[in-house]
């Protein structure tokens, strides 16, 4: 680890004596004021009622303080490093490192955050040292230490994958990421902490992993260290394979089982106990990577011509066929992503047994959802296989998917109409918490509506496919 040539660098420039006292005079500064402000209220202004009150304290500001170092401080380091390789156009010879994908990634993640690792290990024994004197519960502390571990991985790890973008050439994405941080994720997080320090016995408060029974922060930490892996992953093929998609078709399918898999176990214990919402609290919480999947990967129009050249290299193959273009395609993952969550939604439906819990009725619930499904789909392949033609073809196809899914609820709420939501597919999904005034006429002209919103689309495409297959037989 310390003859990776990236820590080696990184130490060279982070540490030098001119800029690294700079942040220790800033670092002291701090921690001097917090304790001076602490102790002059528990002094003159009787704030705490006892020094142990008064330790404690310190320990949730100190909390405080190391999540804006571990998460805010160390995520901007390390999303910039890419950045700055490329300003600095640099990013070829970065490149050329004779390094593995992993030790470019430990390289940048390491040493990006020598400075941020040196104050939170200092801050991290200052705050062990309060949170004794405090009467801190020490299980509370360990899993305390647990989370920000487990989540700065995570949240490292995720700023550096989502950094690695070659052809972004400036700096607005990094502002506007930077502005969001700053107005809503340190906002969120001071709140967890106060929170964090209002509830009594948190240490005790569990959850259930299928019959497991498992404390909460313990829960979130493993789901943390789960995804941090995954995200890693994707920055080794990001160093690895620079063009290719973010996720491979396996790795597609894998991720999903893997969330499926994960929210299961924290539903198993409840989904008895509780009415037909939670099952659908359960489709809606499952749904959301089949929705997102897709956009991790995506084969653009370049992959589909060399997997035609593939195709008719093959002895027997149909020149003309294009059956195997369309199991290669896009949609095509996105079908089996949305086959794989059918059969986890109707095997929990199952596992309810509720009364109201039909097969039929659920099983058209689900293909409605399937016909919203393919329009969005086709959208986004539409935007794969005529982008090389259009540039600007992506900001119409995003709107139409916008309109799509928001203008039935701004007629509803213009007409005050309880129908004209319901074809929205965000209405629709509504609609199955509070289905008392949604028929079976109304399902049915919805996805007879979706289906013909697919039609003109997925002719657009076929004849982008045929377009394929023609040109490939030309060369």
């Amino acid at each position: 680890m310390v003859n990776n040539p990236l820590i080696q660098r990184y130490r060279y420039s982070a540490l030098r004596p001119k800029q690294f006292w700079i942040y220790v005079t800033i670092y002291i500064s701090i921690i001097l004021l917090m304790v001076f402000i602490n102790y002059s209220s528990y002094k003159y202004q009787t704030f705490f009622k006892d020094i142990t009150k008064f330790y404690e304290s310190l320990y949730y500001q100190f909390l405080t303080f190391q999540v804006i170092i571990l998460f805010i401080w160390s995520t901007y380091n390390s999303g910039s490093a890419i950045k700055e390789e490329i300003l600095n156009k640099s990013f070829d010879f970065f490149r050329m490192l004779p390094l593995p994908a992993h030790k470019k990634a430990l390289g940048i993640l390491i040493g990006k955050n020598l400075v941020v690792l040196l104050f939170g290990t200092i801050n991290l024994v200052l705050l062990i040292y309060f949170g004794l004197a405090g009467a801190i519960n020490i299980n509370l502390q360990g899993q305390i230490l647990m989370i920000l571990i487990s989540i700065t991985i995570l949240v490292n790890s995720t700023s550096l994958l989502s950094s690695i973008n070659p052809a972004q050439k400036s700096r607005s994405s990094g502002i506007v990421l930077i502005l969001l941080v700053v107005f809503f994720f340190v906002p969120m997080m001071i709140n967890a902490v106060v929170a964090l320090s209002s509830v009594d016995e948190l240490e005790h408060y569990s959850v259930y992993f299928f019959k497991i029974k498992i404390p909460i922060l313990v829960v979130i930490s493993l789901v943390a260290l789960y995804l941090s892996c995954w995200t890693f992953k994707g920055i080794l093929r990001r160093f690895t394979h620079e063009q290719e998609p973010l996720f491979t078709r396996e790795g597609s399918l894998l991720f999903l089982l893997g969330y499926i898999f994960i929210v299961v176990g924290l539903y198993y214990t409840y989904i008895p106990k509780e009415g037909p919402e939670l099952i659908y609290s359960y489709w809606l919480i499952t749904l959301i990577p089949v929705l997102l999947i897709p956009l991790g990967s995506l084969r653009d129009l370049d992959k589909y011509i060399e997997y035609s050249r593939f195709i008719q290299s093959r002895p027997n193959s149909r020149k003309t066929g294009l059956v195997p273009i369309v199991m290669y395609s896009n949609p095509a993952l996105s079908i089996a992503l949305f086959v794989i969550w059918t059969a986890s939604s109707i095997g929990t439906a199952f596992f309810a047994e509720y009364a109201a819990m039909k097969l039929g009725p659920n099983l058209y619930n689900i293909f409605i959802l399937l016909t919203c499904y393919l329009f969005l789909v086709l959208l986004l392949e539409l935007y794969v296989v005529y982008k090389p033609a259009s540039n600007k073809i992506g900001l119409l196809l995003g709107f139409i998917a916008v309109l799509y899914v928001i203008l039935p609820l701004i007629l509803s709420a213009i007409f005050e109409s309880d129908i004209i939501y319901l074809y929205s597919p965000a209405g629709f999904i509504v609609s199955l918490f509070d289905y008392s005034n949604f028929n079976i006429t109304i399902k049915t002209s919805f996805w007879l509506m979706n289906a013909l919103f697919c039609v003109f689309p997925a002719l657009l495409i076929w004849k982008r496919y045929n377009y394929i297959l023609t040109q490939r037989q030309k060369m």
